[in-house]
């Protein structure tokens, strides 16, 4: 939806995104849909602690296999979208995830009960919005001035909310007295590698939100996870704005 509302025909297959990333993801995302299938049959969903299970998700989450290396330009945005779309899944299915259908999900006991499953998804969705954010930048760098128009301008804004959405939901995590250590470090240490790229995607006044939350969630935390959140403070605090940043 969001690549045809950019409107750009003229993309290639891939660029820095590896030609294999996609069929490894692929075969990943239906060796997970078919174990789900499975372990829902019993009241429950894929588990990290489960080394046979693990295997599968490790799959979805292998970074250099689906996510290659960057530098990534405008041509790698129709496969990150793709990404991020089935990435973006495999996170609501252990979110919402309801042993009984005819009850709502309980999001609360998820987010504990999954969190190990919950906080990976959360870690490799900050790594392909990190990937995103330069993809997009060259993007509207290549833009003649009449080509931005309305519609292009509205998919550039929708997409700069869904990326901030899904960093906000990461940051606010960090505030879960539940979240074990190991998962702590993990959310920390994610947010922390891939700051610089996600500030230069995040308005100014977005960026602000974000330090809010992270800062809010300092005190709590050990000096080990502490550490690389400053960092994560220090790359948001920046002035500069361009790329999505800068869009009106």
């Amino acid at each position: 939806m969001l690549a045809s509302l950019l409107g750009a025909p003229g993309w290639k297959a891939w660029a820095e995104v590896p030609a294999s990333g996609p069929a490894q993801l692929n075969a990943a995302f239906s060796a997970m849909d078919a174990l789900t299938r499975q372990r829902r049959a019993s009241g429950t969903l894929p588990r990290w602690s489960d080394p046979a299970d693990a295997k599968v998700l490790a799959a979805l989450w292998d970074a250099p296999i689906i996510l290659g290396r960057p530098p990534y330009a405008s041509n790698d945005i129709p496969l990150l979208l793709d990404i991020l779309a089935k990435e973006t899944q495999i996170l609501k299915t252990y979110a919402l995830f309801s042993a009984d259908p005819a009850r709502q999900p309980d999001t609360a006991r998820n987010a504990m009960l999954f969190q190990d499953e919950i906080t990976r998804s959360h870690v490799f969705l900050i790594k392909v919005i990190a990937a995103a954010m330069p993809a997009v930048a060259d993007f509207i760098t290549r833009l003649k001035p009449d080509e931005m128009n309305d519609a292009r301008r509205q998919g550039l804004r929708m997409m700069r909310l869904g990326f901030l959405e899904i960093v906000n939901a990461a940051t606010l995590a960090l505030r879960s007295p539940g979240l074990t250590p190991e998962n702590q470090r993990a959310l920390a240490n994610g947010l922390a590698e891939n700051a610089a790229a996600l500030a230069k995607g995040t308005t100014r006044g977005d960026r602000l939100a974000l330090v809010a939350t992270v800062q809010s969630a300092l005190p709590a935390l050990s000096p080990a996870v502490q550490a690389p959140l400053k960092d994560v403070v220090a790359a948001l605090s920046v002035n500069s704005c361009e790329g999505l940043c800068g869009l009106e």
